[in-house]
């Protein structure tokens, strides 16, 4: 028998956008701007450093 649990915060992944806004903050910068709460987000990471490592055996 499956234990099934009915959420109905399920239901906002299926909404594309919405027209409520958050402040959104990145690599701490004091400037916070306004995203929409639901919708398409910048990249997190826009310069990544890639550093070499060696795993030690």
């Amino acid at each position: 028998m499956q234990n099934l649990v009915y959420n109905p915060e399920v239901k906002l992944l299926l909404v594309n956008q919405s027209d409520e806004k958050v402040n959104v903050r990145y690599n701490q910068n004091k400037n916070a701007f306004k995203l929409p709460k639901i919708g398409p987000r910048p990249p997190y990471y826009a310069h990544p450093r890639y550093e070499p490592y060696y795993p030690i055996i």
